[in-house]
């Protein structure tokens, strides 16, 4: 009985083992995600939110620079859903100077309104800031990226 039972288990992981390599990006998007969130990121997604809403003269020009709406703070959301998450991932990876979407990552997203996403990778940068890349709601166009 013993012998069954390791046997349907090796089964099994050979059968997942052979299905996760079917295709690349399969396998990156099971393994993407959304960031732990901590303080810091919750301060990047307020600062956001001030970009977004703010009336004065350098947040319209970030919003301009950006592509963002202008539109109430309350329009500004920090992602946790992990389909999304890996979604932006591969987007993000797809969009670098030098594409990559086989390395798996974590990233932080923020929904602005229904139709901007910001997405950042903790793990990427230019110096001493990190990459921001601003998407439609799809994930199929890149309307800024900024080092900030």
């Amino acid at each position: 009985m013993r012998l069954r039972v390791m046997f349907s288990l090796l089964v099994v992981v050979a059968v997942g083992a052979s299905s996760a390599t079917s295709g690349d990006a399969v396998v990156v998007e099971e393994q993407s995600g959304c960031v732990a969130l901590d303080s810091g990121w919750v301060a990047s997604s307020r600062t956001d939110q001030g970009w977004v809403s703010d009336t004065d003269s350098y947040s319209a020009d970030i919003r301009q620079h950006l592509n963002l709406p202008h539109l109430p703070a309350d329009s500004v959301s920090i992602v946790t859903d992990s389909a999304t998450c890996a979604r932006a991932a591969l987007a993000y990876g797809r969009n670098l100077n030098v594409p990559d979407t086989t390395t798996s990552r974590q990233v932080f997203v923020v929904r602005v309104g229904p139709t901007r996403y910001i997405v950042v990778d903790p793990n990427v940068s230019n110096g001493e800031f990190l990459i921001n890349m601003v998407f439609d709601s799809s994930f199929s166009t890149v309307f800024a990226t900024v080092a900030h």
